[in-house]
């Protein structure tokens, strides 16, 4: 597999949040590290091989297959490029997601509940 991190086709969207990979092998909590019309960066929970695949963040999901792997880091190439209105709304809607996951952490770390090992 290429590496099309060297010659992007889009310019991309910089998040860190959390979103949901759903593969034949079943589905995973993953963190989206930036997003493109055309693809993703995503650090998966769980490192294993696929092909195939379909993202899911915030209320949007996108079908896409896999471009590179270096361990728990992936990029995916989306079947069809994102609607512009898609990454208009992922950008607005970004900071606060970030600011929830952050208090829901501190959260968990006073009760006592929080997991070493997350997905951040």
């Amino acid at each position: 597999m290429t590496d099309p991190r060297v010659d992007r086709a889009f310019p991309r969207l910089k998040l860190g949040i959390s979103a949901q990979l759903e593969t034949l092998d079943g589905r995973q909590r993953v963190r989206l590290m930036d997003l493109s019309q055309g693809g993703a960066h995503l650090i998966l929970s769980q490192a294993g091989p696929f092909k195939e695949c379909v993202l899911t963040w915030l209320n949007f999901e996108v079908f896409g297959s896999a471009a590179w792997s270096d361990g728990k880091h992936f990029g995916l190439t989306f079947e069809a490029p994102l609607p512009l209105r898609v990454l208009v709304e992922t950008r607005q809607r970004a900071p606060s997601v970030v600011r929830e996951e952050e208090e829901r952490a501190a959260q968990e770390w006073v009760a006592g509940t929080s997991h070493s090992g997350s997905d951040r």
